[in-house]
């Protein structure tokens, strides 16, 4: 018995940790532009990875990677922005009794799907942005590293769920 209870904490603390919750979700986040000077060490073009480009996202489920080529006659640059995916929705109602406007925050969570898609080609030179969401914990760093989590997390699942059955 005690093994099965290994393998359920286990099973919990898995889950727990991988999975965004209702709470926010923790992202990489660096910045395309420089809007303060002392940002300069977190542009997306100096990422890697490191714990200085790690961010909260209390009203996100999902992490973002958005990819743009940006092409020239010479050459071509690609750009990769990592953030929260944006899902916070900002409404105002109208409360009669009180006669007053109230701001009304939600979390839409089925904004965007997981996975990779190519956005809307707009007749820009750039030709259309790839944006990834994902919904593990830092799952925004590189495309490899989130089908190799899912993968590990998948097989994790299935080892955990062969133990239970074989403990019982």
């Amino acid at each position: 018995m005690p093994n099965l209870q290994i393998v359920i904490l286990c099973f919990g603390i898995l889950s727990y940790v991988s999975r965004a919750q209702a709470e926010g979700i923790s992202c990489f986040k660096c910045l395309m532009t420089l809007t303060r000077p002392e940002d300069s060490d977190r542009l997306c073009s100096h990422f890697d990875g490191s714990d200085k480009f790690q961010t909260f996202c209390p009203t996100s489920t999902l992490c973002m990677k958005r990819t743009v080529e940006y092409r020239s006659k010479t050459s071509v640059v690609k750009t990769i922005q990592r953030d929260c995916a944006p899902q916070k929705y900002t409404s105002h109602t109208y409360n009669d009794n009180e006669k007053t406007w109230h701001k009304k925050e939600e979390i839409i969570t089925t904004a965007y799907d997981e996975g990779c898609f190519v956005g809307e080609h707009r007749g820009a030179p750039t030709g259309p942005p790839e944006y990834c969401f994902c919904s593990f914990h830092l799952c925004n760093s590189a495309p490899p590293q989130i089908g190799t989590f899912n993968k590990i997390y998948g097989l994790t699942i299935i080892a955990l769920t062969i133990l239970t059955v074989i403990s019982l």
